[in-house]
């Protein structure tokens, strides 16, 4: 019976699918979290969380029309940071192509839109892009138009 219990309770959870990656627990000592496909990291600092917290990073539909590859959700959504969090998109040839690295922009999505996060740094040989942010939410990266 003890059997019959558990594979039905693992079928409910399997039927009932698990279409979120799974969150990394992290707490006042802070951590990182990366995306399935590796192209996209959050360093949460020592101190930016009170309490141990589920952050997810979950690639998303791009609602960026310019954006240079795919967009991730950090969650939870809108939680704010006590110190900032550094976001970090590693780049490839692709995404790179024709793009001066120092002409992209990490974005995030506000009610109003999308806007551009206040720093940024590059790596030109590693081929990624760095960006301080004090909110969870969704970015993306973009090439700057001069």
């Amino acid at each position: 019976m003890e059997r019959i219990t558990t594979l039905m309770l693992l079928g409910t959870a399997l039927l009932g699918g698990c279409s979120e990656a799974p969150g990394v627990e992290i707490g006042p000592r802070g951590g990182i979290v990366e995306s399935a496909d590796g192209r996209f990291t959050v360093e949460i600092p020592k101190g930016a969380l009170q309490h141990e917290t589920d952050i997810t990073v979950d690639e998303v539909e791009c609602e960026q029309a310019k954006s240079l590859g795919p967009c991730y959700e950090l969650g939870p959504w809108g939680l704010q940071l006590l110190r900032p969090c550094f976001v970090t998109y590693a780049l490839d040839a692709e995404t790179l192509d024709g793009v001066d690295i120092e002409d992209l922009s990490v974005l995030t999505e506000h009610e109003d839109g999308w806007k551009p996060l206040a720093d940024r740094d590059f790596d030109a040989k590693d081929a990624y892009v760095t960006a301080s942010a004090i909110y969870l939410g969704t970015y993306s990266i973009v090439a700057e138009i001069q």
